[in-house]
Order: C-alpha cells, then sequence, then structure tokens
C-alpha cells in the first residue's frame, strides 16, 4: 500500500502552504482496489478523463495507483466532491470503495494538478513495457550528484571525459546531459534535494555543456528553415531549450531563441517575424502533467497568432520522454524525446506536411 507515498505527498504541499480559497471546500480522500491489472494506456485514459471533469468541476487532488490499490485525495467545492465521487462510486474498474475522511477545509493542498497521477515505482517496467529504460547511467548519477554540490571542476570534467570519448553533442545530450537532468528531477522526487538545488544544476549542465559546444561553424545549407525555440511561458528550466537551440544551430537552420515569460509575450514574438518551425518544451527533470493542458492551448495560441499559415509546431521535455503524453495530447505537429532529436522532429513533421 502506498500509504507512505500519500502521506508524503500531502505533508509536501502542507509545507509549501496550499492555496487559501475564497469559497467554502471540501477535501475527500478515499481507497478502492482496482477490478484488474489496469495497463499504461488504461491508467493514462483515467488520470486524462479524471482530469479534464475535475477542470469542469473546479476539483483538484491526486490519485496513486500500486498493486491493484487505488488512493485518491479530491478537494473542491461541496457540491461538486458528491457529484464526482458518486460517480466514481459507480465506476465498474474498481471495488471495495472505502471513504477514508471527508472534511471542510480552508486551502488546496493540489492546486497545481487537476489530477496528477502517481504510480509505485515498482511496477513502471510492468506497466510501461514501451518506456525508455529507466535504468541511469552511472556516469550520469555521477555528474547529476555533482552538479548540486560544491565541486564545479569535478563536473565540468565529467562532461568533458564524455565529449571527448563521444566527439557528438547529440550523443553527449541523450547519453549523459539529459539522464543527469532528468536523475536530478527524481532526486528531488525522492526528497534527497530541493527544487532549488534541481533549478541550480540544470543550470550548471546548461552552462558545462555550452564550454564543450562544437565552436566551429555549421555548412548552411541553400534555403534554410527559420526556427524559434523556447520554453512554454512559465516554464523555468531553460536546459531543454539551450540544448534544442544548440542542435538546430548545428543543423545550419537559423535560430533565433527566446525566453517568454507571458503567453501575451510569445504570441507577439511569433506575429512580429516570419518562422517555418516552432519548438517549445518543458522541463527535461520533471514531468509536469499539469502543463500538457496549458502546453496545448499555448500551442493553439501560437498556430493562430503566426504569420505562417503552414506553420510546424514541435514539443519536448521530460514528458515526452517517459511518454506521459504525445505530440497529439498538446496539439503539436510532432514531439522529441530529447532535445538532441528537435531536427529529427521538425523533419518528420515536414515529410507529413507535404504528403497530405
Amino acid at each position: 500500500m502506498p500509504q507512505s507515498q500519500w502521506t508524503k505527498l500531502a505533508d509536501r504541499a502542507a509545507q509549501a502552504g496550499g492555496v487559501q480559497s475564497p469559497s467554502p471546500l471540501m477535501t475527500l480522500t478515499y481507497r478502492s482496489r482496482s477490478a484488474g491489472i489496469m495497463s499504461a494506456t488504461e491508467l493514462r485514459d483515467l488520470q486524462r478523463n479524471s482530469a479534464a471533469r475535475n477542470r469542469t468541476e473546479g476539483i483538484t487532488g491526486i490519485v496513486l495507483y500500486d498493486d491493484q490499490r487505488f488512493f485518491q485525495w479530491l478537494e473542491g467545492p461541496p457540491v461538486a466532491i458528491a457529484r464526482v465521487f458518486s460517480s466514481i462510486r459507480r465506476d465498474p474498474r474498481h471495488t471495495d470503495i472505502d471513504a477514508i475522511s471527508v472534511h471542510s477545509s480552508q486551502t488546496r493542498l493540489f492546486s497545481q494538478w487537476d489530477m496528477k497521477l502517481s504510480v509505485n515505482r515498482q511496477d513502471l517496467d510492468t506497466l510501461l513495457p514501451l518506456a525508455p529504460p529507466l535504468i541511469v547511467d552511472p556516469m550520469a548519477e555521477r555528474l547529476a550528484t555533482l552538479a548540486i554540490g560544491t565541486d564545479a571542476d569535478a563536473a565540468r570534467a565529467v562532461i568533458r571525459q564524455a565529449h571527448e570519448q563521444l566527439r557528438s553533442f547529440k550523443a553527449v545530450t541523450e547519453q549523459l546531459i539529459e539522464p543527469a537532468a532528468r536523475h536530478l528531477g527524481d532526486l528531488w522526487s525522492d526528497d534527497y534535494c530541493g527544487e532549488y538545488d534541481v533549478a541550480i544544476g540544470l543550470c550548471r549542465l546548461q552552462a558545462y555543456m555550452r564550454e564543450v559546444s562544437i565552436p566551429t561553424a555549421p555548412q548552411i545549407p541553400a534555403d534554410p528553415l527559420v526556427v524559434l525555440v523556447a520554453p512554454l511561458p512559465g516554464e523555468i528550466h531553460l536546459l531543454g531549450a539551450s540544448l534544442g537551440a544548440e542542435a538546430i544551430w548545428q543543423a545550419g537552420w537559423e535560430t533565433h531563441v527566446r525566453f517568454p515569460q507571458t503567453e501575451d509575450a510569445l504570441q507577439k514574438i511569433v506575429a512580429a517575424d516570419w518562422f517555418d518551425a516552432v519548438d517549445l518544451s518543458l522541463s527535461p527533470a520533471f514531468t509536469r502533467e499539469h502543463r500538457l493542458g496549458h502546453m496545448e492551448q499555448i500551442v493553439s495560441v501560437v498556430r493562430q497568432a503566426s504569420r505562417n499559415p503552414a506553420l510546424i509546431i514541435v514539443a519536448g521535455g521530460r514528458a515526452f520522454f517517459d511518454r506521459t503524453a504525445s505530440s497529439d495530447d498538446v496539439g503539436a505537429d510532432a514531439s522529441h524525446a530529447t532535445s538532441a532529436a528537435v531536427v529529427e522532429s521538425i523533419e518528420q513533421a515536414r515529410q507529413q506536411q507535404r504528403s497530405v
């Protein structure tokens, strides 16, 4: 039973202070047993449908799945909670539904999530057989630890050593830098470091990787694409955008890197100049499930604002590496599991566009 994980998430949210609500709130927690072993697709559909329904009802919360058992925390208006729980009790996908706690509250603990799904890590290999391997390369694991430590030279040395051995920006990114970034996110998830440490570690990876990037100018094609690279507005982790921009520059394309803080700022950038493609990125360390709906909204805004009616939009970030999301989920033309693959994803989208 993932009771300790449940408690840990609630405690972490409580320590963050939650979000005060001007309206009456009800908090409901319950547990149940799955009618059968749920596949990755079924769990993903459950999370997506629950998030959409909760968004409509003004409900936030989390659901944990472990060993065919569910634990769920719901918070929102009392009438909406009653309506949703009535629907939950009729859902044939689970049985033995047992309400643990029902009480009024002044604070939302999980205001950032319409419905976060958390799966026991021991079950991931069974639930996600098609996902990338979860084993972290020892060098990437060491680099992550050094990136949040005090020995900057040691971290630089690891990256330099990998670059000397691999002699490829793409290989170093995919085999070392991004695995180290994901490991930083996992260290945070396991409470070995804080989110501030992760942000510092990612900044160091970005700076150290820049030091070993190939300094020679790439060959420029006769008609290079014009590509805008930007993190999703509000995304504080810029490593993915930085690595993506480097990959696009090395392809010889005209690369524009921007860091818009708001949706309006991004809209103005896209409306002001002609772009053949736009690369939007989420964190390379955290999955950011709660930002996927916003990403879909931003993709739509960018399309409407663009001067190019055939604009290609690709998306990246850990969510796409973990296969929590696909390009279809956010309305993009293609997605890339690693920043170094952004050029391939744009080319893929161009080919699909030509074949239509």
